[in-house]
């Protein structure tokens, strides 16, 4: 929960907040670094499992999401549960999610090492790119085609990171994105898929070299044609999102952020009262 934000008077009441009723702080974007120390590619991975070498790849998303599709010979534990596993610390982990939150994983990291574990690292691109190189994964294939589909809590968790790009696809760019989703670009899909394929990759020239790429694919709605994805995929762009709900299900969650930021901060004027018994 967000607190601590001051909210602007004379908002309108219930979840109508137009975006410049939005404080700033739930919208900008301050751009902190990751560290590749962290990571793991899947080919690696691939080796060392090859090589027979003592590799435990340790998935940390919820029970269900587990069961639903999975990596095979991955256990599931979660996070905040791994440091008390010390059976592990010997070992050499890999954590997984579905590859687009890497903030719990780097925290995560750090904690077992403070802990003395012996070696952590994280999947790059997690589940999902993995299954964008091909390799198997077992379980739900609906489940799977899920993975590279991003609620908007996440998205905020993670918006403040390097190397994360927004791509708007839309037809026309909604006005509202350029407030909501500061630093996108407007890459607009069109039926000219050479077109759309080049603006896209043009877009992400400047950051091809970076082993922490991702990028967020949205729209006003959240609706995407499969025909989209697969022109991505082909086109041998890696670590793709779609934010789930689009842009309206990202400015629903902010509007509800502002409206929370605001009970509280009326909470605490009042508490400060000096007339109050």
């Amino acid at each position: 929960m967000l607190l601590g934000l001051p909210i602007h008077a004379g908002k309108p009441e219930g979840n109508n907040l137009a975006p410049a009723d939005i404080p700033s702080e739930l919208l900008t974007r301050k751009w902190k670094k990751r560290n590749p120390a962290n990571l793991i590619s899947p080919d690696s991975v691939l080796r060392k499992l090859k090589e027979k070498r003592e590799l435990v790849l340790v998935d940390v998303r919820d029970a269900q999401d587990f069961n639903s599709c999975r990596i095979r010979g991955s256990i599931n534990i979660p996070a905040f549960a791994l440091s008390k596993k010390t059976f592990l610390k010997s070992k050499t982990l890999v954590l997984i999610n579905e590859g687009f939150n890497y903030s719990k994983l780097e925290q995560a990291c750090q904690r077992l090492r403070d802990s003395g574990f012996h070696s952590v690292s994280i999947l790059i691109g997690g589940l999902s790119h993995w299954r964008e190189k091909g390799l198997p994964i077992e379980g739900d294939v609906f489940a799977q085609k899920s993975l590279n589909k991003i609620p908007p809590l996440e998205f905020f968790a993670e918006r403040n990171y390097e190397n994360l790009i927004l791509v708007d696809v839309s037809g026309i760019m909604n006005p509202e994105a350029s407030s909501l989703m500061r630093g996108a670009f407007s890459v607009p899909y069109r039926k000219q898929t050479k077109k759309f394929v080049g603006e896209l990759k043009k877009v992400l020239q400047a950051h091809e070299n970076g082993p922490l790429v991702s990028v967020l694919i949205f729209n006003k709605n959240g609706r995407y044609p499969e025909s989209m994805e697969v022109l991505i995929r082909k086109a041998g762009i890696k670590n793709v999102f779609y934010l789930k709900d689009g842009l309206e299900g990202y400015k629903a969650f902010l509007q509800k952020q502002a409206l929370i930021l605001q009970t509280k901060n009326t909470r605490k004027v009042v508490k400060k009262c000096v007339t109050c018994p």
